[in-house]
């Protein structure tokens, strides 16, 4: 059994700069906390680049809870800014599987996703966008590496296609570059 099976999940916004704090009093009260982290680089004056840890989704966490466990201290929790809520103002749970893909995404790269960019031997040439609207894609790399994606549009310089994405149960358009996405393979096998 894994992290994420015995509990019901929710995401929390976490006021700037307080994800590692919060995290740390989630897992004192006894609550789960889930802190995806990437690394990122940032630039540390001219021509110099460190790589820092951030969390992966910027001031947001996961928060398990059991059912016998009171909801009130996750609320009340030091550093906490409001949890994610749906329709009718009722707290929104993440599916575990979400949040088991998230978590498949950090151990592949050691831990934290690896955000930083990669330096191609050579320079590709920029694909040409062919896909039509509504077209079904994949995500390649990048943070939503592996998740599948619908085709709106590309801008004017075909650098960067607007796409929806399914992330915690809703639909988001996701600007992306389109060397993160290809096309998804017809089940005829074209």
């Amino acid at each position: 059994m894994d992290m994420f099976s015995d509990r019901e999940w929710f995401a929390v916004v976490v006021k700037p700069g307080k994800n590692q704090e919060v995290h740390r009093r989630f897992e004192e009260q006894g609550y789960r906390s889930f802190l995806p982290m990437c690394l990122r680089e940032r630039s540390n004056g001219p021509g110099r680049v460190e790589t820092v840890a951030r969390p992966l989704f910027d001031r947001y966490q996961f928060v398990g809870c059991h059912s016998e466990q009171p909801f009130r201290p996750v609320l009340n929790t030091i550093g906490v800014a409001f949890i994610v809520r749906g329709v009718g103002d009722i707290p929104l749970r993440v599916s575990p599987l979400v949040l088991r893909r998230v978590q498949a995404r950090c151990m592949a790269d050691g831990g934290s996703v690896d955000l930083r960019p990669r330096q191609p031997a050579r320079p590709e040439p920029r694909p040409a966008v062919t896909w039509e609207p509504e077209q079904a894609l994949r995500v390649i790399d990048g943070p939503f590496r592996d998740f599948a994606a619908v085709f709106l549009e590309a801008d004017k310089r075909g650098d960067m296609a607007l796409v929806l994405v399914e992330l915690f149960g809703r639909t988001s358009r996701i600007a992306m570059p389109v060397t993160n996405l290809e096309p998804v393979a017809s089940a005829l096998g074209a």
